[in-house]
């Protein structure tokens, strides 16, 4: 709900705060006080477009604020959340939003002080307020909301929509796999080839994962084989046998023989375990190097091979990956994609099957809906009548036509529209194609009183929708206007005495002049003075003590329809 707005520097109002209560908030003045300025600074803050004459004084900004309780508003919280204006563990019960104009042409819009597009604003305003302005009709005649009322009147659909929404998310899903099949198919011919010769490029190459480390360092072994020969011929002939000088086998094994005679002292003893450790350890060395030295004798060709071979792996690097690695697992996908493709007619054949069962399901479950939303729409058109019979309005002809769609929706196939007769004799038309009026006014009235418990925008705003009515019809406006504060707050702009009688909260707005400046101030009203501005209401300034009389005559036959009763 609103809680309070604060303007400063707005057309005629230099600075006013104005708190509202629940239930029904009126606000009243003589013709030209500036009451709609007050609707002008709330529309600015719900999204309207910003117009030249606003700012009051050009030395300084224009501001409007207003702070909502959004408790038990989810939809809105959702909305936040979503826009990242609110974190996930914040607990948030009110919010305010901001409009400021500047002199410059600047201006800005914020909720709870971080900067926000005017469209974000605007969409934020959806789930808060809904303003019927005089020949506007704002959000409760959206056709798009209709299909929501209707349900709000439907017996056990909750779950029926939770699951044709599921159904129809599924049948989409499935559809798309479909015609995605249906593109491929047009290239499977190409692309099994494709794969298929790709397939065999790499398996006809035998790669082994480690196979060009290998071969890189048999090429360099072979291109350094005169080197490598010298080098460990040398190493042998040190290591183990040699025709010039005595090698270190023979020279560990002559010390092993010496340690062998003196092993009766502990010292010698405890050495020969290592020297023979040793003595083992170069014939093992030695057998090794032989072995290398023999390897080291190639066949003629044999490099021309090895050059061969690593530029054919290099050839597949470039086709398949950085290295054999990346090509065997391209092997192993290219294998299940032509795989998938051998099987793709029977994959298809079996997601067409499945959407003809899922398509059964939808469309048995989306029967059922309508037969509740058919039984719903009657007990709306049956609560709209007995609505506006009792605005006085007994002629007006209402129904809501449930209209089937030829194509699946995620809540059905189901359209609604409102279709309204105002006269005797005058054909059903679309709501929203009648020209506004009282009768569009009272209509909306009784709608929204008739969704009081499914309708969900917390604040309803009313400027002058009782204007043009007297009598008992003004009496019938006055009297659902407040038994629909009992489930919204309402906030009414007025001329009606009738009206002004039923509020909760009553304000009064009038202008005065000070320095030859016109300036528009608002008051909220006590019990006494809201006896008062009722009998100015009903005779004028100079009202007489009879008159004050009927107003508190009038107040205390509007109590009972308290939302507070």
């Amino acid at each position: 709900m609103l809680q309070e707005i604060y303007i400063s520097n707005f057309v005629l109002i230099d600075e006013l705060r104005m708190e509202f209560s629940t239930g029904l908030n009126v606000v009243s003045g003589e013709t030209g006080a500036g009451k709609s300025i007050i609707i002008d600074a709330l529309g600015l803050l719900l999204g309207e477009r910003i117009k030249n004459d606003y700012i009051r004084d050009q030395s300084r900004k224009a501001v409007a604020e207003a702070v909502f309780e959004v408790r038990n508003n989810t939809d809105a919280r959702v909305f936040l959340l979503e826009q990242g204006l609110v974190d996930d563990d914040e607990e948030i019960e009110n919010i305010v939003l901001s409009r400021e104009i500047h002199p410059s042409g600047k201006t800005a819009a914020r909720i709870n002080g971080r900067n926000v597009s005017v469209s974000t604003l605007k969409m934020l305003s959806t789930y808060l307020v809904d303003m019927h302005l005089q020949n506007d009709r704002q959000n409760i005649l959206r056709p798009v909301n209709y299909l929501g009322y209707v349900d709000g009147f439907a017996e056990d659909i909750d779950d029926l929509l939770q699951n044709i929404a599921r159904l129809y998310s599924l049948i989409s899903t499935r559809r798309k796999q479909l015609e995605e099949l249906g593109l491929n198919q047009q290239n499977r011919v190409q692309r099994l080839d494709f794969l298929t010769y790709q397939i065999k490029e790499i398996e006809e190459s035998e790669l082994r994962e480690c196979e060009e480390e290998e071969l890189k360092e048999l090429r360099d072994r072979i291109k350094n084989a005169g080197k490598l020969m010298e080098g460990s011929s040398r190493i042998f002939e040190l290591l183990y046998s040699s025709e010039k000088v005595s090698s270190a086998y023979d020279q560990v094994s002559f010390a092993l023989d010496v340690t062998q005679d003196l092993k009766s002292d502990s010292f010698f003893a405890d050495m020969v375990e290592p020297l023979e450790n040793i003595y083992y350890s170069l014939q093992d060395l030695s057998g090794r190097i032989s072995a290398f030295k023999d390897r080291l004798e190639f066949e003629p060709g044999h490099l021309e091979g090895i050059e061969d071979r690593l530029y054919r792996i290099s050839k597949l690097k470039n086709k398949y990956g950085e290295n054999i690695k990346d090509i065997l697992a391209y092997l192993e996908n290219a294998r299940a994609d032509r795989e998938a493709l051998d099987q793709s007619d029977e994959l298809q054949a079996e997601i067409e099957q499945e959407i003809m069962n899922l398509d059964a399901q939808y469309m048995q479950l989306a029967a059922e809906i309508s037969r509740k939303r058919k039984k719903a729409a009657l007990l709306l058109e049956e609560k709209v009548h007995n609505e506006l019979q009792g605005l006085n309005m007994p002629d007006i002809k209402f129904q809501v036509a449930v209209i089937e769609k030829s194509n699946q929706g995620s809540n059905g196939m189901d359209d609604i529209d409102f279709l309204f007769s105002p006269n005797p004799g005058e054909e059903m038309r679309p709501v929203t194609r009648i020209a506004s009026g009282g009768e569009i006014s009272r209509f909306i009235l009784a709608l929204k009183k008739a969704l009081a418990d499914v309708y969900n925008i917390p604040t309803l705003v009313f400027d002058e929708i009782d204007v043009g009515l007297g009598g008992s019809a003004l009496n019938a406006v006055a009297r659902k206007l407040a038994e629909l504060s009992r489930a919204h707050q309402l906030i009414l702009v007025t001329h009606s005495p009738q009206v002004a009688s039923y509020a909760e909260q009553n304000f009064i707005i009038d202008k005065y002049v000070e320095d030859d400046r016109t300036f528009t101030r608002v008051k909220s009203l006590d019990a006494q003075e809201k006896v008062r501005e009722i009998a100015r209401m009903l005779d004028g300034e100079k009202y007489s003590d009879l008159t004050l009389e009927h107003a508190r005559e009038m107040i205390a036959m509007a109590n009972p329809y308290s939302s507070k009763n």
